[in-house]
């Protein structure tokens, strides 16, 4: 947890700063409202308001927003650790669970997620906290684990949808216990009664008072499409759309239009190329070199609670299998909850390979491997020190601390320049963004002159100097440049109305 907290801690103080992206603006934006006391707004920009909630009571304590949530982020990374922690030690023993928990603090990918405005990181945090109290509460049938168990469970769905594979988990350890244990049956099945029982009737008495919208409020209506596209079909649609244009496509050139072309195979293995897209993206997260400490620990048997949290990896490894499907999309967080539970064996892993590090014959190669697992991540997480590339906060922050005019209106083709305005401004009604959603930069003089805007902001993606637009009504004031994007900044000419 030290070690989590001082990396973190360190790569805030070199101001790391990852870019807001677009559900961060959504998130934070309705925050403000949030705080303002405006629920009807809050919700009618983010519906799903329990991240949003957290930000907003963060702020009271952080008054910057980025700071509040990054704030959240961090903390629920650290927190995270401590479930790690104890998972392993009563898998694999203490040693293990130091290495599980060092690999963890070290990984790029959770290092960057830590200054993400997103609510992944306390998913993470939830979701670690709950195994490690349901699997205490399946060998304890003490009532005050059971509670805390169905309360975290719950509390996860607020913030991520997946937490029903949380609540699927648990229903199948509570059916598995009533059906095995020898004695006190009666009270499994009371449990069982309970946690599907009492939500069951909450929703009903939710329904029934506020109607069937009501569910809308947390995309709890998105279950009911998950299942019923499982049960039709429809969730094939998309793969059916891209196996027929493959198969369209194999008859033209660059392909020979015979068997076996790429396009064939391509298409024959598809499903075979999302799964290999999902192990890609595994790697991503735990690292390619921890997978040699995990091959090694998954070689034995898992003890019997490892069973279970290997049952867990799978289903939600399934999930986002059946989610590239249905979208043929998935983001790398999306499998950061089972690259998370994981790590408990890349720890076992490491951890023999340092009691095989003292015995032949292997002694150079397992040296080697011992220091390169670990220091390739942390190199890695080092080279997350680097410029913020989010130029657009950069000009809008200048701006406002240039800017001798009272009424200004700002043209730009940034969709989160509103964002970034009212953090800078605290949303200053003298202050008006006008945006143009269509790429031709040229048009958007027209655009901006039609608005009267003051200023106009672009922002592009590694614009060369010769590319420059040539504007007749706005002048250059100044850019904003970094390895991957350009913030340009401009204002009304004088001679202009």
């Amino acid at each position: 947890m030290a070690i989590s907290l001082g990396i973190k801690l360190i790569l805030l103080s070199l101001r790391y700063q990852s870019a807001v992206n677009m559900d961060g603006t959504l998130y934070i934006t309705a925050a403000m409202h949030f705080a303002e006391g405006d629920w009807t707004s809050g919700l009618m920009i983010y519906n799903r308001p329990a991240y949003s909630l957290l930000l907003a009571l963060t702020h009271t304590i952080i008054p910057d927003w980025l700071g509040a949530a990054y704030f959240i982020s961090i903390a629920s990374m650290v927190i995270a650790t401590i479930p790690l922690y104890l998972l392993t030690k009563e898998l694999f023993g203490i040693k293990a669970a130091f290495w599980a928990c060092m690999i963890f603090a070290i990984l790029p990918k959770i290092n960057e997620w830590s200054f993400y405005v997103s609510r992944d990181a306390v998913f993470l945090a939830i979701a670690a906290w709950f195994v490690y109290i349901a699997l205490k509460s399946y060998k304890n049938n003490k009532l005050f684990l059971f509670g805390n168990v169905f309360f975290i469970a719950w509390a996860s769905i607020l913030f991520r949808t997946e937490g029903i594979l949380l609540l699927i988990f648990y229903t199948i350890l509570l059916i598995h216990q009533a059906m095995t244990t020898p004695d006190h049956k009666g009270h499994h099945y009371i449990k069982l009664l309970i946690w599907i029982g009492v939500p069951l009737c909450a929703g009903m008495i939710i329904v029934a008072t506020m109607g069937i919208k009501s569910f809308e409020v947390n995309r709890f209506y998105q279950i009911y499409q998950w299942v019923r596209g499982l049960f039709n079909g429809e969730f094939l649609s998309s793969y059916h759309t891209i196996y027929n244009f493959l198969s369209e496509a194999e008859k033209h050139p660059p392909f020979s239009g015979y068997h076996y072309s790429f396009a064939a195979i391509s298409r024959h293995y598809l499903l075979v190329i999302y799964m290999l897209g999902i192990i890609e993206a595994m790697l991503k997260i735990i690292s390619p070199l921890s997978c040699i400490p995990l091959f090694i620990a998954l070689k034995h048997r898992a003890p019997f609670q490892g069973k279970r949290i290997l049952m867990l990896c799978a289903m939600f490894i399934a999930f986002v299998y059946y989610s590239l499907i249905l979208r043929d999309f998935i983001a790398t967080r999306f499998l950061l909850i089972p690259g998370f539970f994981l790590l408990p064996w890349v720890g076992a892993g490491l951890k023999q390979l340092w009691d095989n590090a003292v015995k032949p014959p292997h002694l150079l190669r397992t040296k080697i491997l011992l220091i390169l697992v670990p220091l390739v991540p942390m190199v890695m997480t080092l080279g997350l020190v680097r410029n913020n590339d989010n130029t657009l906060s950069k000009a809008i922050s200048w701006l406002t601390k240039n800017n001798t005019v009272q009424k200004v209106i700002i043209a730009t083709n940034a969709t989160r320049a509103p964002f970034y305005v009212a953090l800078e401004t605290e949303q200053n009604p003298d202050w008006t963004v006008c945006l143009y959603t269509k790429e031709n930069l040229k048009e958007i003089e027209s655009f901006a002159m039609k608005r009267n805007a003051t200023f106009l902001i672009l922002k592009e993606k590694h614009r060369k100097p010769k590319e420059k637009p040539i504007l007749i009504n706005f002048e250059h004031l100044t850019d904003f440049v970094t390895k991957y994007e350009i913030t340009t900044l401009y204002t009304r000419r004088r001679n202009e109305p």
